[in-house]
């Protein structure tokens, strides 16, 4: 008796511990922007840890969530939790339409978990939902700083309107503290609004983010206020503008009317006068006043920005009820797309396509707009729904290529067909026939036995013969880079096909490479038809990077993947000339593989193409100028869309070839190549180059492999013409 009372004792001890183990730590997550996320994209996770330690805490991180409708991204960040002190931890990741939950775990140095919690992220009930999807044809702006001169009913009268229709404006905030620290954290708005921010509040870490992501194609929109911008900060040098100090000045009349406001009243405020950098090399450079300007945007990077130079909060009390159109005269500038290539003109019957009802365009052209009462909201709003948009139509056709390898093709009924007929005929006639003649019938059930073991055996080797091969790598990459700026960003697909389930691992990784998994998705994604992922991929994030720690593929599939980095340099430079109809381009290859075939493209779909260039030599090019069908008026990149989806019961990849535009307009190149659209409207002229079987700077770890690497570089050059 007295040894059960000190059992139970001992076990309601455990339990309170383990109880009290558990409430050590107090975790607070956010998701997105507001609750605010495009599905499939880098979303920001703003993670904070508190604890009743006394002493100094290491231990990990570890998200788990479906990124997509084949994988699950497992993110692992080490940390050190120091007492009494706060930890703020921003991480990204990216969380599939169909998520449901998302599981939260904190171990210590030895992998035991001290805390977790599975958070719901979708409820089938009529409860508000704890994320709310952004819908391709939504607009989504991030907003740091103060809410001011009718920000914050914006989202309520405006509308996004598209070249295929109208969606939903969302205006999320975010604490200047719990800025995201990498890039990515801003990959999902449509622009960033930074109104009246205490800078003091962003380190250099937030500044440098988002300076990275406008340079990569990001759209910033900068209100000053009562706060300077010091000269020293990363945004304030990568502007081509300088900001002088306030003053107070009177607002010229046709500004105000320009940007909907009364104009039949003067209006003085406090005023930050830019003027242009002298050593400014920006293009589309637009300024809205004589002498010190106002308010400009320029496009920086692959990216554009615009500065408004006073705070509109200090106009008179009458210009309050102007606020909506002011702003969407503002945030319009600054999303402008008009003097790009890739316009609404190609928004025809055949670049078009049907997504749940409703046509989507080969290129939406997102805009800002009152929502007035004859726009009285979206067409379609179907929060249980999801139509993917032309950047993953154009990531379907680039993995379409992936799997187009003998290995991954359907076998042909034939050899079904002649397999059971063969051992339909042993197992019969011939079975019958031979031990009748030698006398031996009553072996029947072994001579059955024997030829079923030896079909399986046959079955399972001669598939593997067929469908085995070598293990491939599959690479195809774009660097874009604008000449003489340092500005030069990367994106590779890349796919494994595995002859073999194992756990593989990749060396040679930079430290400032972001990677994912990515897979092949329907047009359209219902959250009750979906099945959850079967693939998890495990990832180490740290400090501007997310590496894959492994990757699990299962024998004779391919698992695809995307990573995005910052790159150092391009490996091309040139030198163009033109002269109306006639051009000169000295190709320079730096590389040490040979540039397989290139051309030179100038505005009105003009260009110039060259032959091959050998590694590390110079070669000079003339000719005249002809008409070239390049990603701007490619008709076809979407025609044949929904053949690349990848379904569970598999296609015919067969006849499936790279459409290079395609590639320049998918996930990660899309923006970059709506900016060299409106480069080359500007002037610039953009060298496009395909290298020769381009070695990957990294490699399965202990593997044999065969790699296969397409590799486009394009190079802008400004001023060109």
């Amino acid at each position: 008796m007295g040894r059960r009372i000190i059992s139970v004792g001992l076990v309601l001890f455990l339990a309170v511990c383990s109880q009290a183990a558990e409430t050590i730590f107090n975790v607070d997550v956010f998701w997105g922007w507001g609750g605010c996320y495009r599905p499939m994209e880098w979303t920001p996770i703003d993670i904070g840890v508190t604890s009743t330690l006394d002493s100094p805490f290491e231990g990990s991180l570890l998200i788990s969530a479906p990124q997509d409708s084949l994988n699950t991204m497992n993110i692992h960040h080490g940390f050190v939790l120091t007492p009494s002190i706060p930890l703020h931890l921003p991480l990204v990741t990216k969380l599939a339409f169909t998520a449901e939950t998302a599981n939260v775990r904190l171990t210590d140095a030895k992998g035991r978990t001290r805390w977790q919690y599975s958070f719901r992220l979708w409820d089938f009930s009529n409860q508000p939902s704890s994320l709310t999807p952004v819908q391709e044809r939504d607009l989504l702006i991030g907003f740091v700083g103060r809410r001011k001169f009718g920000i914050s009913q914006l989202d309520q009268k405006t509308i996004c309107v598209t070249n295929s229709g109208t969606g939903m404006v969302y205006l999320k905030d975010k604490l200047g503290r719990i800025v995201p620290w990498d890039w990515t954290g801003f990959s999902s708005l449509d622009l960033l609004m930074l109104y009246d921010t205490n800078w003091s509040e962003l380190n250099r870490q937030q500044l440098n983010a988002i300076k990275e992501w406008v340079q990569n194609g990001g759209r910033l929109l900068i209100v000053m206020g009562s706060e300077p911008l010091a000269a020293d900060n990363p945004i304030a040098q990568m502007l081509p503008f300088e900001i002088e100090p306030s003053r107070q000045m009177e607002l010229p009349a046709g500004f105000l009317s320009k940007f909907g406001l009364n104009s039949q009243k003067s209006e003085t405020v406090v005023r930050w006068p830019m003027k242009e950098r002298s050593d400014s090399n920006a293009v589309g450079i637009e300024k809205f006043d004589s002498g010190d300007i106002i308010f400009a945007t320029s496009y920086i990077g692959f990216g554009r920005v615009g500065v408004l130079g006073f705070d509109p909060e200090g106009l008179s009390g009458g210009q309050a009820s102007n606020s909506a159109s002011f702003w969407v005269e503002i945030i319009s500038k600054v999303l402008d797309d008009s003097s790009a290539a890739l316009t609404e003109t190609r928004s025809s019957s055949r670049s078009a396509r049907v997504v749940s009802g409703f046509s989507t365009s080969v290129v939406l052209q997102r805009r800002i707009a009152i929502n007035d009462q004859q726009k009285s909201g979206p067409e379609f709003q179907d929060t249980h729904s999801f139509a993917i948009g032309g950047p993953q139509l154009c990531s379907n056709a680039v993995m379409g290529y992936f799997y187009n390898l003998p290995q991954l093709r359907p076998l042909s009924i034939i050899w079904v067909i002649l397999l059971f007929a063969l051992l339909a005929l042993l197992l019969g006639p011939v079975d019958y026939f031979v031990l009748k003649r030698l006398d031996k019938q009553p072996l029947t059930w072994l001579t059955s036995c024997f030829w079923i073991i030896l079909f399986s055996a046959g079955a399972y080797y001669g598939v593997a013969y067929l469908r085995g091969g070598r293990l491939t790598f599959r690479a195809v990459s774009v660097l874009d880079g604008i000449k003489k700026t340092g500005c030069s960003w990367s994106t590779t697909y890349s796919g494994l096909f595995a002859p073999s389930s194992a756990d593989y691992k990749i060396e040679g990784l930079a430290n400032n490479q972001w990677w994912s998994g990515i897979s092949p998705t329907a047009n359209n994604i219902y959250r009750y038809s979906e099945q959850g992922p079967g693939r998890s991929i495990y990832f180490d994030q740290f400090d501007g990077k997310n590496i894959p720690a492994s990757l699990p593929v299962s024998i004779w599939t391919m698992q695809c993947l995307m990573t995005e980095t910052k790159a150092e340099k391009l490996p091309i430079d040139a030198e163009v000339r033109c002269d109306g109809k006639q051009a000169a381009v000295k190709i320079i290859n730096q590389s040490q593989t040979s540039i397989k075939k290139g051309y030179v493209l100038f505005k009105d779909n003009e260009a110039l193409a060259f032959e091959s260039v050998p590694a590390m030599s110079t070669k000079e090019f003339t000719g005249q100028l002809s008409f070239y069908q390049s990603w701007l008026n490619d008709e076809q990149v979407y025609s044949r869309a929904d053949d690349y989806y990848y379904s569970r019961y598999g296609e015919d990849y067969s006849s499936v070839q790279l459409n290079r535009n395609s590639v320049l307009l998918a996930e990660g190149t899309n923006q970059r190549s709506r900016t060299i659209s409106a480069y080359l409207a500007n002037g610039a002229a953009v060298v496009c180059a395909e290298f020769d079987d381009s070695p990957l700077s990294y490699k399965l770890k202990n593997r044999s492999c065969l790699y296969e690497h397409i590799q486009i570089v394009r190079l802008v050059v400004l001023n060109a013409n």
